[in-house]
């Protein structure tokens, strides 16, 4: 029995399609890897930074008052 009315993606009860739910799928994926993409750049630039840091801390000289 094949139901002519116009889908309503909207209400409460409809199920999503297959093509549908992919669409969102792979929205949500690309978002994921651009996040995780400028979480990583972000991570190695605090990486460089620390190790910079570090490096310059041990290159001054501490001189006793003694």
């Amino acid at each position: 029995m094949a139901d002519n009315t116009k889908r309503n993606p909207l209400a409460a009860d409809t199920e999503p399609t297959d093509d549908e739910l992919g669409d969102v799928m792979r929205e949500a994926r690309d978002l994921a890897m651009l996040r995780k993409g400028q979480s990583d750049s972000w991570m190695r630039s605090m990486l460089v930074q620390a190790v910079a840091d570090a490096r310059a801390r041990d290159t001054v000289v501490v001189h006793d008052a003694a």
